[in-house]
């Protein structure tokens, strides 16, 4: 007991040697204000978001008089709304100087508490700036993603006047002042973005001529809480003219709407535009549906993007809601496609001996009547073992095929001698390959021509394939961290496992984020398959925010060809940043956390007594030094 007492002597005597005083400075310019200021960052506003403040979670409001002169007294009625926040506390930051003061905290549970100060008799007046109190008030009505996203309000000023709450006297005599006020808002993170797209997306049509008449819808999905929306609509002018818009099923499913259409066939030279909107009077939906149907007259050949621009898209409180477009498109040219079908073909089953098969398709093509390619591959990894050219749509072509193992290349020339029309892909050839070795390799088509009946070349374009017999797939399958809870400047150890779940060799990065906040990198090297490896990355906290939770998160860099990204990313726990010297973690550092450190005087990690959060200097001791740094940071608090 007698070393308890004389640590806390010590610590009673350094606070006197801190000398710090409540400083009022003077200033002498003649416009006073009376000011609600954020404790934090000295604004006006009090900004918080879900992922800063939680419900129960306080924040400090100071009431600050600046440019003021020969104050004696000061009164002030503090008001808020009460269905938002409610009051913890309020503290008469300025007693010492005017200590004849009171509160009244009978109205606080209606947003209101008055409190006023006034000097003893035969004190000078007070001239500067000057803190007069502190209020501390609590978040009561949560926000969410998915509902009421935001709310706000001011923290103001009640009662001016002769007869009002809110006053400064110097003497008997008013001070006149300016008012300012604070305001609050708390908002929850918006949710996932919705998706406003064509419906759809593609028409390639060529019996869709001059005159004829066709239909796209304006959808959404992934939507949430949407009361209104707004889109305009574009399409060339010299191929398309939108003749009407009729209201979809969204927003008129769920209530009565406004649904207005404008459209404009020459808004430019080359473009028409269809603006459209709808709101629901009340309330909002989600999920997914059709927001508008529009439809279109064809003018003449040719082809046309159907683009969704300027959207606004917004909840039933106003707040504005993230989203994605996805464009359209018309064509009543075709546009061939000579494609490899599947594109990709990989998996664990792709072992040497296994067999695996291949389309050469063609789509969107009119009167067509020649083929001419050339589908090459690496003899080392894939050899063809069948090629097959079937019938299409009844018709067997005239056909030529040469194939070379060694080389790696099938040639085909292929007639269908009445012509072939289809939008629908069509198989020309299939091949079964076998499996020679574990490698990559290209299915490329070379060297193509088509041509119609009339022996005009046909446009097309070439869609390649690839074979991956090599699994290339890297994961993250756990995160730790050795350190819940830490000080700025702190190391905490992040243990981020990595398992290569394919069958090469791979050299890669490993990362951890903090709340999104690139932590530290380090690269794996020659991670051999199904070997697990933990990673040492090491978090300096120096310049980390601290009174905040950090999600952590653990990744790995794809690896080339590495289809399955669904494990590349690994998130568990959080790391919890107090104030340096807020030993007690109650957001604060004060007598409480010295008087906690003077309780564990002397303790060590042998010893039953210990805790790790005490040792501010991570040096395994409790002592003067970590006194001392709690010393230091005394009086800070979180937001």
């Amino acid at each position: 007991m007698r070393k308890y007492y004389e640590a806390l002597t010590l610590v009673i005597i350094a606070l006197f040697c801190l000398e710090i005083p409540l400083t009022v400075t003077p200033v002498h310019a003649v416009s006073t204000t009376l000011e609600i200021i954020n404790a934090v960052d000295g604004t006006h506003e009090f900004n918080f978001t879900t992922a800063q403040k939680s419900v129960g979670d306080t924040f400090t409001v100071n009431i600050t008089v600046t440019n003021v002169a020969n104050l004696s007294a000061w009164q002030v009625g503090i008001q808020w709304n009460s269905s938002l926040l409610t009051y913890k506390s309020l503290s008469l930051t300025s007693s010492s100087l005017f200590p004849i003061n009171a509160k009244d905290e009978s109205q606080v549970a209606t947003g209101l508490v008055i409190a006023g100060g006034q000097q003893a008799l035969g004190s000078t007046p007070i001239s500067g700036n000057l803190t007069l109190a502190q209020l501390t008030l609590n978040i009561s009505q949560g926000v969410s993603s998915s509902g009421l996203r935001q709310v706000s309000c001011d923290i103001s000023f009640e009662g001016f006047g002769p007869s009002g709450d809110t006053f400064l006297l110097s003497g008997l005599a008013t001070i006149p002042f300016t008012p300012i006020f604070g305001h609050y808002t708390y908002t929850a993170p918006p949710p996932p973005p919705a998706t406003l797209f064509i419906n759809p997306p593609k028409i390639v049509n060529p019996t869709l001529t001059a005159g004829t008449q066709f239909n796209v819808s304006l959808n959404i999905k992934s939507a949430t809480n949407v009361n209104l929306w707004f889109a305009d609509i574009l399409y060339d002018n010299t191929v398309l003219n939108a003749t009407n818009v009729q209201e979809g099923d969204f927003l008129q499913s769920v209530g009565s709407t406004s649904f207005n259409f404008t459209i404009q066939q020459d808004y430019n030279t080359t473009n028409g535009l269809i603006g459209v909107s709808c709101s629901l009077l009340s309330g909002g939906t989600n999920g997914n549906g059709t927001l508008a149907t529009i439809t279109f007259q064809v003018l003449g050949l040719g082809q046309s993007a159907i683009p969704v621009a300027d959207v606004i898209l917004q909840d039933s409180f106003g707040l504005s809601l993230p989203f994605n477009t996805a464009d359209g498109y018309f064509n009543n040219i075709l546009l061939a496609k000579l494609s490899v079908d599947p594109p990709l073909v990989t998996g664990p089953e792709y072992v040497i001996g296994a067999t695996f098969t291949i389309n050469v398709t063609l789509q969107e093509v009119q009167d067509f009547k020649t083929a001419i390619f050339n589908l090459t591959y690496v003899p080392s990894i894939v050899q063809e073992i069948d090629i097959s050219i079937p019938s299409v749509l009844g018709q067997v072509p005239v056909k030529k095929v040469q194939y070379d193992d060694d080389a790696g290349y099938i040639w085909v020339n292929m007639t269908f001698r009445n012509g072939i029309s289809t939008i629908n892909p069509v198989t020309l050839m299939t091949v079964q390959f076998q499996v020679l070795g574990l490698g990559v390799s290209p299915l490329n088509l070379t060297d193509t021509y088509l041509d119609d009946v009339g022996d005009n070349p046909i446009t097309h374009e070439v869609h390649h394939g690839i074979f991956i017999g090599i699994i290339h797939h890297v994961a993250v399958t756990d995160v730790a961290t050795d350190l819940q809870t830490a000080y700025p400047g702190w190391i905490v150890n992040v243990n981020v496992t990595v398992k290569n779940e394919g069958n090469a060799t791979e050299t890669f990065d490993a990362h951890f984020y903090f709340d999104g906040n690139l932590g530290n990198t380090t690269t794996v090297t020659n991670l051999a398959p199904d070997e697990v490896r933990v990673m040492l990355l090491m978090w300096n906290t120096s310049t980390v925010q601290a009174c905040h939770n950090y999600t952590i998160l653990g990744t790995a860099d794809p690896v080339p060809y590495q289809t399955d990204l669904s494990d590349v990313n690994f998130t568990d726990g959080k790391v919890k940043i107090r104030l340096m010297g807020d030993v007690n973690g109650d957001g604060r550092v004060d007598m409480k956390d010295i008087a906690q450190l003077v309780q564990v005087f002397r303790s060590s990690p042998y010893k039953s007594n210990w805790d790790l959060l005490n040792d501010l200097d991570r040096n395994t001791i409790v002592d003067m030094r970590d006194i001392a740094i709690c010393i230091m940071h005394f009086n800070e608090h979180c937001p």
